[in-house]
């Protein structure tokens, strides 16, 4: 999806291209930026639905023990990623809820008709996935 909505952002000066317009101030289609909104939507809410959804009881209120062991398993850990691991089991299950609210309520706030709104839910996204890649 996103390979076929970017071209349609950084290319738009190309379509109605006028020699009297200067190249690059025309304003991207409103339905190009809605369906930008709505693949992030859908991307975040589907990793957060696959999440509650699973049969893992580490995900589900009670336990949510989930970040205890995920520093453990990923795929790809950097110099931080130890750091992380060894933070209280508190700290983890913080972690887990903070994930379920970022996955699971902020996508809303990208398809609300509130710019305010908007930039926060697009800020809290923004901010996870700069967490997720310090953690590794």
């Amino acid at each position: 999806h996103a390979l076929f909505l970017v071209p349609l952002v950084s290319m738009n000066p190309f379509f109605g291209w006028s020699p009297t317009i200067k190249l690059g101030t025309y304003p991207v289609p409103i339905l190009v930026i809605w369906a930008i909104r709505w693949y992030l939507f859908k991307i975040m809410m589907g990793a957060g639905l696959i999440k509650v959804k699973s049969s893992d009881p580490k995900w589900k209120p009670g336990n949510m023990s989930a970040m205890c062991f995920f520093y453990e398993t990923q795929p790809v850990p950097n110099p931080f990623t130890r750091y992380f691991h060894f933070m209280p089991s508190a700290w983890h299950r913080v972690e887990v809820w903070v994930n379920h609210f970022v996955e699971l309520v902020a996508p809303f706030l990208l398809l609300v008709p509130f710019r305010k709104w908007r930039l926060a839910g697009g800020l809290s996204q923004i901010m996870f996935q700069l967490v997720l890649i310090s953690s590794g």
